[in-house]
């Protein structure tokens, strides 16, 4: 009952663009909008642009470090639900090219770094499919250093945007995508796709409005946009 009200609340706040005054909480439906203006940003190339909504990245590569992120407190991030919307825009025509598009950790820096101090997290890879038309999203898993993908989405057009629903109930994280936000607000399954696993329980303080995975290749330059990163629990 108290997550379909905070669906409800949800959905009329957003028709009345809530944003634009930065997060707001609202205690009776535990819905918290991140203002992006009031993360940390790492952005040595120059590639990140962030506005209180939407980060953009443009011509984002794999040799790299940029990354957007806000501590919410030691032990914060445990079970919960982050919506947010996606679009990748531009793609180079490489399965390398990829971004991340969400992700919780335990520090704050690009995830192949914390991956080599044996770090954990799970995060959101978008990458490219079989052209740079399609892209798909990839859930991966850090735990002490060790790198698994979890699931992997269908493809998805480049410069469609999605609606994505991220849950993780104890070790079990499912990735609802949708085409529309009216769809998402509903609660219904995503209809582009569902993807899920098993991933690290550990109770996290930084999460993501974007991030990098900096394993120094290049020429896979990656655009696309993160924007409304909502909390609800």
């Amino acid at each position: 009952m108290r997550k379909l009200l905070a669906q409800i609340i949800l959905g009329a706040l957003l028709c009345t663009n809530v944003f634009a005054g930065g997060w707001v909480y609202v205690a009776s439906s535990h819905v918290e909008y991140m203002n992006f203006a009031n993360f940390s940003e790492t952005d040595g190339p120059g590639k990140v642009t962030v506005t209180p909504t939407v980060i953009t990245l443009t011509n984002g590569d794999r040799d790299e470090d940029y990354y957007v992120t806000r501590d919410l407190g030691a032990g914060s991030i445990t079970n919960f639900t982050h919506w947010v919307d996606v679009n990748v825009t531009a793609l180079t025509d490489n399965a390398s090219s990829s971004m991340t598009l969400w992700a919780i950790s335990n520090a704050p820096d690009d995830l192949f770094d914390i991956d080599e101090l044996n770090g954990d997290a799970i995060f959101l890879f978008a990458g490219q499919a079989t052209s740079d038309t399609h892209y798909l999203i990839r859930i991966y898993d850090l735990n002490g250093g060790t790198l698994v993908s979890r699931d992997i989405s269908s493809a998805i057009a480049v410069n469609a945007e999605s609606f994505l629903s991220i849950s993780r109930s104890s070790t079990t994280l499912t990735v609802e995508i949708y085409s529309t936000a009216a769809l998402r607000t509903a609660g219904v399954g995503g209809d582009v796709d569902t993807i899920t696993g098993v991933v690290v329980g550990t109770a996290f303080p930084f999460v993501y409005g974007l991030g990098s995975y900096n394993n120094a290749v290049f020429g896979r330059d990656i655009s696309g946009t993160v924007s409304n990163l909502i909390l609800v629990d």
